[in-house]
């Protein structure tokens, strides 16, 4: 993982995120993005028994910049090929801003990683377009892949809960006045990514039922950073409050490959995520937990709408 602040934005699960209405003014105008990202994504659902329900499998792409104004008068364009598969337009598309960084995201749903694979296969190069007010600059292809030409998402880990030495049982409440550990099965594939500055990595976050980030795994030397070589975090106690639904996530992202071409770094990932539901002791009121559930903005359990367009992100089933 690159030793900077750039990854948090590139992957945004992390504290702070908010929308922004277009018009944000920042910066200097026409300078571009930063880095560049494309992405197979896999979700997952643990139900009460254990098991990982299919959710959604996702292909993102999105574009990342570090002041909003960067991408005044810039859009971006993804290819496969001659075929233009979408247009980054920051002054008119939704963007985010998190840890100083803001992106761009479009998504599109399949029903399932062949069905992703049948339309993009390991094989496709994507490149990126820069539309600047004065010139188009050709970025490198970027391969989805990876320089093995085939697909890397990991296998799927359940997540465990645990207050001591004491596994937390489905249905079990939580203890927020006490210590908890979060734990995965071992990223068996996680490694550096060849002679790039960036590595494979792991996001832990825990949300509440108003949608709020309350736990996240953390950015790079930070006490409570999560490597690819990590199997559990533990969230301190008091972190919970008595009396709520949260969800419990990790993503574990496998980097496959990248490149770097004057200023914007690209990167390509085949990645999943599996969220878990549970719930602290303690009383519940009407202001516990709002109805809806209102998901946090990291979730993924909702589908793009069809005929199969690329979405900006969050979509408008996000909205509450």
């Amino acid at each position: 993982m690159k030793k900077t602040t750039s990854f948090v934005a590139v992957y945004p699960l992390v504290l702070g995120m908010t929308l922004l209405e277009t018009g944000a003014a920042l910066g200097q105008p026409g300078v571009g993005p930063d880095i560049t990202w494309v992405e197979k994504y896999v979700t997952y659902a643990q139900d009460s028994n254990g098991d990982l329900r299919l959710t959604d499998v996702h292909f993102l792409s999105e574009v990342v910049f570090d002041v909003f104004d960067d991408m005044k008068d810039v859009t971006a364009r993804l290819y496969a090929g001659d075929l233009l598969v979408a247009t980054y337009d920051p002054s008119s598309d939704k963007s985010a801003f998190t840890n100083g960084f803001f992106y761009t995201r479009k998504t599109r749903s399949f029903d399932s990683l062949a069905d992703l694979d049948g339309t993009w296969p390991p094989d496709t190069r994507f490149r990126w377009e820069i539309q600047y007010p004065d010139r188009v600059e050709v970025l490198q292809e970027i391969r989805i892949g990876g320089p093995e030409e085939r697909t890397q998402v990991p296998r799927p880990s359940p997540i465990t809960l645990a207050q001591g030495t004491a596994a937390i049982e489905p249905g079990e409440a939580i203890d927020s006045a006490r210590p908890l550990t979060m734990s995965w099965l071992p990223f068996e594939e996680g490694a550096p990514l060849g002679d790039s500055p960036w590595s494979d990595f792991i996001f832990v976050l825990i949300s509440d039922c108003h949608g709020e980030v309350v736990f996240t795994g953390g950015a790079p030397d930070t006490d409570t950073y999560v490597t690819f070589e990590d199997t559990s975090v533990e969230v301190p106690a008091g972190t919970l409050a008595p009396g709520r639904d949260y969800t419990f996530f990790i993503s574990v992202v496998n980097t496959v490959d990248y490149n770097v071409q004057g200023d914007i770094e690209q990167l390509a990932a085949n990645s999943y995520a599996t969220e878990l539901q549970g719930s602290t002791a303690g009383p519940r009121d009407v202001d516990s937990c709002p109805e809806p559930y209102r998901p946090a903005v990291y979730e993924w359990t909702r589908k793009t709408q069809p005929p199969g367009e690329m979405e900006s992100w969050p979509t408008l089933k996000d909205a509450w």
